[in-house]
């Protein structure tokens, strides 16, 4: 009579056809028919096996990976199975995995594995795997391993803690213990260790080469700085905005949670603060210390990981450090030392020239209309080390012509009117704000100015100029100066692009008109307001003779013209769900409020 328990019958079926009552190929076809979770207990079981497990794991491995409940097959195989076999398995199986969009809470309890489980699973497998390898060349192995996990990482927690748990796994040396989370590190699974006394020996073990040491010590240093690259870019870290924030903390508005207060409470942030610790860390461990070796791995473009992803390096120097990698690994030690007091060496670095070179390097490398669109975490990292050798007066360590100066606000000035993050925007312009005051030759400092207002189509920017221009201003009369902005030569030199003919609004049409006020807002606020500033009788030294006659002639009047019909157009037209494109009508009265404070001082 027929069985009526389909479980039953599938243990019956690979228990009776074990070899050597079937031959190995054979067994796998059955075990294919019949895999289930149901019977991972009992193949488990018969996984313990040594001479089957070599027979066969490697085979199963494509298997088990989507059941759940599947780990503890999988470990045996590593732990028993032939391991060349098994890694280059292992790492067919990562090759397959597609982890964009995988969010880090699918996958769990006890749900159908995801790809980023997989992930997670193929890499402590090869945590097990790789210590049991006993050949001429470990590196070789490690090689493709650390390439293919590459391919396959997507910087989530859960994947990038994995990561952190196998390089402790297999690193040489001595280790320090795996960093403990905090109390808010999102339920991150760490994989049970395996000792090297449970796993079979390398059937085919060989005397390793001396020179292997070495090689692997830099793959996986290589490796560590290629996650961290991929992890800080993924997941901001707010390096420059904290710092801003402990060297200036009565900016901080009050009753608002700083970043550093969320960064210390969010359990979130707390998270992704932990791993990148890990991960710098980890670094350390493995030798990462120096600052000039991470500047020299900076600025060596002649190598790059893909060039040994068919021959294998033969030489520590034949493998390079990821650049973004070495450069978060600066910025964290300089982080640290900040804000938690580490006591590591600060690089020797100045604003000029090492600054400008690694801005130069990382920022507006596809030309000036491209800055702001680098990867954030590259950005947040050049700021926060730009702002802190500007907060410990680090500005020149040699030659410093005028063009390298110029360009070198010329990219930052970009970044504070390009970039979507409002706290990389300000911290660019604080920088920028702080290196051009810091120039000691006046004329260049104006000359950084008028072009900006010439010649930058960002009107956020172009309002950025204005306020530089008054805090000028305002530094020569404190400090009683005699200077180009002491006297009627920077307003002499800025009138034309600091007061623009705005005539040309009057002959727009309606929607042309709100869409020009809207854009420009930012750039004719910071005039109005400026020009209301040198108005008053404190500053009339610094106005030319006539100025104001004209002022008022070419930019006041028709924009208060502009203004008034552009106010008049909103307020006649019905709400469109705040879908219209250019200025409210908020703006709008905030903006006419203003000049016409300045039409009657002008006038008064």
């Amino acid at each position: 009579m027929a069985s009526t328990d389909p479980v039953a019958d599938r243990i019956t079926a690979i228990t009776v056809s074990k070899p050597p009552a079937e031959d190995y190929l054979m067994y796998l076809t059955i075990l294919e028919y019949n895999m289930s979770p149901e019977i991972l207990p009992t193949l488990e079981g018969f996984l313990q096996d040594p001479e089957l497990t070599q027979n066969i794991g490697w085979d199963l491995i494509h298997l088990l990976l989507p059941l759940p409940g599947a780990d503890k097959c999988l470990t045996t195989i590593a732990r028993l199975g032939n391991p060349r076999e098994v890694i280059l398995k292992v790492t067919e199986e990562l090759q397959k995995l597609d982890l964009d969009g995988v969010k880090e809470e699918e996958g769990k309890d006890g749900a159908t594995p995801d790809d980023l489980d997989g992930f997670c699973t193929l890499v402590n497998l090869l945590s097990i795997l790789h210590p049991r390898i006993k050949t001429k060349h470990p590196s070789r192995f490690l090689s493709t391993t650390l390439m293919a996990i590459l391919t396959a990482f997507r910087p989530s927690n859960r994947a990038t803690h994995a990561l952190i748990s196998f390089v402790h796994t297999i690193s040489p040396g001595k280790k320090r213990p795996t960093l403990p989370g905090r109390k808010s590190s999102a339920q991150i699974p760490i994989a049970e260790p395996v000792s090297n006394d449970q796993s079979a020996p390398d059937p085919e073990a060989q005397e390793e080469d001396p020179d292997e040491s070495a090689i692997q010590v830099k793959l996986l240093q290589s490796f560590v700085t290629h996650v961290l690259e991929e992890y800080v870019n993924g997941n901001t870290l707010e390096w420059a905005a904290r710092l801003q924030e402990s060297f200036e903390p009565k900016k901080v508005v009050a009753g608002r949670t700083s970043l550093g207060e969320a960064f210390r409470e969010e359990a979130g942030l707390q998270t992704r603060d932990t791993i990148a610790g890990q991960l710098v860390a980890m670094a350390r461990d493995l030798g990462l210390t120096e600052h000039p070796i991470l500047f020299d791995a900076i600025y060596n473009t002649d190598s790059h990981p893909s060039e040994y992803e068919t021959e294998y390096p033969s030489a520590p120097g034949d493998i390079p450090l990821s650049q973004a990698g070495s450069l978060f690994l600066i910025t964290s030690f300089i982080f640290s030392s900040i804000l938690f007091g580490s006591r590591l060496p600060e690089p020797e670095l100045s604003i000029f020239p090492g600054h400008a070179k690694l801005v130069k390097h990382f920022i507006g490398t596809n030309g000036p209309m491209s800055i702001g669109g680098e990867e954030t975490g590259v950005i947040d990292a050049v700021l926060a080390i730009g702002l802190w050798l500007e907060h410990n007066n680090r500005f020149v360590s040699g030659p410093l012509e005028d063009e390298d100066f110029l360009q070198h606000l010329q990219f930052l000035s970009l970044l504070s009117a390009n970039h979507p993050s409002p706290t990389l925007r300000y911290a660019a312009h604080v920088l920028t704000s702080s290196i051009l005051h810091a120039h000691p030759i006046d004329r260049l400092r104006l000359t950084f100015i008028t072009d900006t207002l010439e010649e930058c189509p960002f009107e956020t920017l172009k309002g950025s100029a204005v306020s530089w221009l008054k805090e000028e201003i305002i530094t020569a009369h404190e400090r009683k100066v005699k200077n180009a902005f002491s006297t009627t030569v920077a307003l002499g030199a800025a009138q034309p692009h600091l007061f623009p003919d705005t005539s040309p609004l009057g002959h727009a049409d309606d929607a042309e008109l709100i869409q020009e006020l809207g854009q420009s807002f930012s750039f004719h606020m910071a005039v109005v307001n400026f020009l209301y500033f040198v108005g008053g009788k404190q500053y009339t030294n610094v106005v030319p003779s006539g100025m104001m006659t004209v002022v008022e002639e070419i930019y006041l009047g028709p924009l208060r013209l502009a203004q008034e019909k552009a106010l008049k157009i909103l307020e006649s037209e019905p709400p469109n769900d705040g879908k219209e494109v250019g200025a409210s009508a908020v703006e709008l009265q905030l903006l006419g409020d203003r000049i016409a404070l300045c039409s009657a001082q002008i006038n008064g």
